[in-house]
């Protein structure tokens, strides 16, 4: 009983730990390069995403800008995407 307890006990420790790293993706399907911004908590981080290509783990609750193109909050589970020269969501 004592091993199934503690194997309970890692894997409900893995399972939280899983939920506290997540964070959001910034997905560019448009051929140019962006300036982008990441506005997190009291920070901003300034960085850039090449054409067709995604930035894992961009922040797990903050405010993307795309300089040029706007600004959209997002949170662990969601993804930013620029298509077409717009900023959305999914």
């Amino acid at each position: 009983m004592k091993k199934f307890g503690l194997i309970t006990k890692f894997l409900a420790l893995f399972l939280f730990l899983a939920g506290v790293v997540a964070a959001g993706d910034l997905r560019n399907e448009d051929s140019r390069r962006y300036e982008v911004k990441v506005h997190e908590s009291s920070t901003t981080r300034n960085t850039w995403i090449d054409g067709n290509s995604t930035v894992l783990s961009i922040c797990s609750n903050c405010e993307i800008e795309v300089v040029g193109i706007g600004r959209i909050k997002i949170s662990a589970a969601e993804r930013a995407v620029i298509k077409n020269g717009r900023l959305v969501k999914q």
